[in-house]
């Protein structure tokens, strides 16, 4: 039988299905409940700044642009952690499972970080998950103050641990590539590709803001799926790609692209963690008849670097459509 084990930030999973950071992830029965249906690893529910800093920056402005974040509102914050119940369920974790357990911090700012980064690692996380969105607000702050935003986050939070960091992100950069090639200049382990988010939307009944949220969507897919394909040859970390996927054909395909590893939320709420047996069964069925052995045997083979019609990746699959509906 084919070996579904992959490695993602130097950690190894049986297979490479990561139940994402969200309500799955929230306590130890949850965690338990992933690892018996067969995930790979868990990220756990993240951990606000606004907990760490013990100050109130307005949370309902500050927290509806993340994906956890919508848990927590909707739920009157019944769920935010403390840091210390956090460290705890990390503990409990590691004790009651034998997945990897990746710890989560939603943050906004590189202030609070470096001593919560070190209770995590003392805790017994096997990795750290930075899900990093700021919003540019300052008419005089350019893209690249931005930038320098995630920069500073990683080497801060980096100079305090010695377990892997990833970063989940945005796509929203001028140039990806670039800022991806940076992070790896200061040693990120793994980059998450991508984050979504609640957007704001307006009741025009009552004439006052709102947050809006749906589950990913099958067509989400091809963003990850291009930006992993196009960057993972040259990276000197791992990618996880995440948004869109709801199928084992779908995990098979950012495999191709060069991811390691997937991260799933949406569909697990929309079909239960059942779903998880199911995609490893049809990755398994699909390396048996295409003669792979292992996952590393066909991961990145069609890459932007290595498929032999790679220009689909880039303008000219536009302009082959266009000549489509011409």
């Amino acid at each position: 039988m084919p070996d579904c084990s992959t490695s993602y930030m130097g950690l190894r999973l049986r297979n490479p299905i990561i139940v994402a950071s969200s309500g799955l992830t929230r306590n130890i029965d949850h965690v338990m409940a992933c690892e018996r249906a067969g995930a790979g690893a868990v990220v756990l529910k993240s951990l606000f700044e606004e907990v760490l800093a013990r100050q109130d920056y307005g949370l309902k402005e500050s927290t509806v642009d993340h994906t956890e974040a919508y848990d927590y509102y909707y739920a009157h914050l019944e769920l935010l952690y403390g840091s210390k119940d956090y460290t705890d369920l990390i503990r409990e974790a590691k004790v009651k499972t034998s997945i990897p357990v990746i710890a989560s911090i939603n943050c906004v700012s590189a202030e609070w970080w470096p001593d919560f980064a070190a209770q995590v690692e003392a805790a017994g996380a096997d990795a750290l998950e930075l899900n990093v969105f700021a919003t540019a607000t300052d008419l005089t702050v350019d893209g690249r103050q931005m930038e320098e935003l995630y920069y500073r986050i990683l080497t801060t939070v980096k100079s305090k641990v010695g377990i892997p960091v990833a970063l989940k992100i945005s796509p929203y950069f001028s140039s990806l590539p670039n800022v991806a090639v940076e992070l790896g200049r200061r040693d990120l382990d793994g980059l998450v590709l991508f984050n979504r988010f609640t957007q704001p939307d307006i009741d025009i009944k009552e004439r006052k803001l709102k947050t809006t949220f749906t589950w990913s969507s099958a067509d989400e897919i091809h963003l990850p799926l291009r930006w992993t394909a196009m960057m993972s040859h040259y990276l000197p970390y791992d990618l996880c790609a995440s948004t869109g996927i709801k199928s084992a054909e779908d995990v098979i395909k950012l495999l191709l692209a060069g991811a390691s590893s997937v991260q799933l939320a949406s569909v697990l709420y929309q079909k239960g963690l059942d779903i998880i047996p199911e995609m490893v069964a049809g990755i398994t069925e699909w390396m048996t008849q295409q003669h792979y052995d292992r996952i590393d045997d066909f991961r990145g083979s069609l890459s932007f670097h290595r498929a032999d019609d790679a220009a689909h990746y880039l303008r000219s699959q536009f302009m082959e459509k266009i000549r489509e509906v011409e």
